[in-house]
């Protein structure tokens, strides 16, 4: 897709910007007014089919009718959604529910290639799903927006910014840009920047530098380390703190501005809160019995597991016993000999007991142990091990317990201090995201998870290269065709507005584009060639050629490519020195998978 810088340039004045934190299990909007100063985050708080109290986010929960098999996203004959958020937990409690409709939940890990999910019913492909709750979240965020003064802006005056997880692949990452534009947030025409990503940790940084930097009194140069606990992945991050004073800003405080400098290569891991749930669900088994849970209806094994969601799991503390009541199908006197062995295991009202230890054990300590360990992981990449605050933040981050064992390892000994906020932990990836959207520039750099390159016909060297690479250009240059000519590389720091500029050639009229293979690495030296293993194919990247007056046909023309890796994207522009400039993007659908 391509589009004239004019084009970008004249739809550049963004009035409301609105954040959108899609999460495994629960997902966040918030949106602000460019203009304000200093910058007020307005959370949506008012559901669909919730009653009563406001509640910060909403389930990621969809609900489709069971039956036929999904078609492309345009066919006319594929199912629609029939309810999301709470509206899907409700119509799942009508009778004979399950036997009607389909029930997708944690479908947001399926864009995580890695993790092998197996395919989601009907025939749904992970960007029709996300596309389908995206579109009902968004649209109910707009009836909510212009209720109030948003209502004065025209929509195409509005800014999305997306949070993704550290750990995803730049596959995944355009896997999620394609589902906005399913949903309808934007348009393939739109300017590139009207929507925009930010991984998670990087706006939980922003949001406790934002509202917690003067709490904790933040200095010049301190260190602060991001531990992102969500439902599905806990993603990790370290900046350095500092201050800049803006010499074309008008405040004449003399107030510094704080700027953050990514130090580390950000990590995560899928190992949120949702694997408890599967943990707690084993646990359940081994406790009753298979016999007995294979009796439990579907909506007493959801009542089962909202107890532990909703009570067992933010409360517990290492310490006290917890206990679980059971369904009124379940017969007492099915249960396995063993449920017996405390005293008060099992009481007359169908409660049993869950121990403090076997919870531990068996449930918290397999997961919290993986937190921990991605902790040390990243506190090893800081290489004077200086880091002053670690923020826990996310909905597992307000878990006590995984409080309580993180200050038990690192408290004193690798970081001074450890902060949770208590108020609005669960909004601060999406509110750090508002953050961004509406002042990218406090981001000033960071760090390459990959090497990047692509394949060149660089110098042949008859000692190393392959015969078979080996070819004669027409000015009598010796080229070998396989070579890897790197852009950027792994663990390079890279400022946000970092540019790679390669001048390229093309025989014009004889192509209406030219395509240049994007390929990267993980390994930490820089290959020589583009198909050694551990090198991936990862996006092909089509540059359009355009109409050059003048130019005869078979005139070999130069023409400036230029990557873009400072950002959470990678965006590419092309100049044919014809006085516009061309945003390309990189077609990632037609890469191979290549997993964090």
């Amino acid at each position: 897709m391509v589009r004239s810088n004019q084009q970008q340039n004249s739809q550049s004045e963004y009035k409301v910007v609105i954040a959108y934190d899609f999460g495994t299990t629960y997902s966040g909007a918030a949106y602000a007014f460019t203009h304000s100063t200093p910058t007020e985050v307005f959370d949506i708080q008012k559901w669909p089919h919730k009653a009563g109290n406001f509640f910060p986010k909403v389930p990621t929960l969809s609900v489709y009718p069971r039956g036929n098999q999904q078609q492309s996203y345009e066919s006319p004959r594929r199912q629609r959604l029939l309810e999301w958020g709470h509206g899907a937990k409700k119509a799942m409690l009508k009778p004979h529910a399950a036997k009607q409709n389909i029930l997708l939940s944690h479908f947001k890990l399926h864009l995580d290639e890695s993790l092998h999910r197996p395919p989601l019913e009907n025939g749904l492909t992970p960007v029709q799903a996300v596309a389908d709750y995206l579109a009902a979240l968004h649209e109910h965020t707009l009836q909510e927006l212009t209720r109030g003064f948003a209502k004065n802006y025209h929509p195409d005056t509005f800014r999305y910014c997306l949070t993704v997880p550290a750990l995803w692949s730049d596959r995944a990452k355009h896997m999620m840009r394609q589902a906005a534009i399913q949903a309808g947030l934007i348009t393939p025409s739109d300017p590139s920047d009207r929507l925009v990503l930010i991984s998670e940790p990087e706006a939980a940084a922003l949001y406790c530098e934002e509202t917690m930097g003067d709490q904790v009194q933040l200095q010049d140069n301190d260190r602060i380390m991001i531990c992102d606990a969500g439902g599905g992945t806990v993603d990790l991050i370290v900046f350095q703190v500092n201050f800049s004073r803006d010499e074309n800003d008008n405040d004449t405080t003399g107030k510094k501005k704080r700027q953050l400098k990514e130090i580390t290569k950000g990590m995560g891991e899928s190992c949120g809160s949702v694997f408890l749930d599967d943990r707690y669900h084993e646990l359940l088994q081994s406790k009753l019995g298979a016999h007995v849970m294979s009796k439990i209806q579907p909506r007493e094994m959801n009542d089962l597991m909202e107890q532990f969601i909703d009570s067992i799991k933010p409360e517990f503390d290492g310490v006290d016993d917890h206990y679980v009541t059971l369904p009124r199908s379940v017969e007492l006197d099915e249960l396995p000999e063993s449920i017996y062995d405390y005293d008060d295991g099992c009481l007359d009202e169908g409660t049993i007991k869950l121990t403090a230890q076997e919870l531990k054990q068996q449930v918290f300590d397999p997961v919290v142990d993986r937190v921990l360990a991605l902790i040390s992981q990243q506190y090893e990449q800081i290489t004077d091990g200086q880091l002053h605050y670690l923020f826990l933040v996310g909905g597992f981050g307000s878990s006590n317990y995984l409080y309580q064992r993180i200050q038990q390892v690192f408290q004193d000994t690798k970081v001074n201090q450890i902060v949770c906020p208590a108020e609005r932990a669960a909004l601060a990836v999406v509110r750090g995201a508002v953050y961004y959207g509406v002042n990218p520039q406090v981001v000033v750099s960071r760090v390459s998870r990959r090497t990047y390159g692509i394949n060149a016909g660089l110098p042949y060297d008859d000692k190393i290269d392959p015969p078979s690479t080996r070819i004669v250009r027409p000015d009598g240059s010796v080229r070998c065709t396989s070579r890897f000519l790197p852009f950027v590389k792994k663990n390079d720091e890279l400022p946000v507005d970092h540019c790679i500029r390669e001048q390229m050639y093309v025989y014009y009229g004889t192509l209406k584009h030219t395509d240049i293979m994007l390929y990267a690495t993980e390994d930490d030296g820089t290959p020589r060639y583009y198909d050694e293993p551990g090198v991936h194919h990862v996006a092909a990247i089509s540059v359009p050629i355009p109409d050059m007056p003048g130019v005869m046909v078979g005139e070999r023309i130069a023409y400036n490519v230029r990557m873009y890796f400072g950002t959470t994207e990678i965006r590419m522009e092309a100049d044919f020195g014809t006085g516009q400039k061309y945003n390309v993007y990189v077609d990632f659908d037609a890469s191979d998978k290549y997993g964090p």
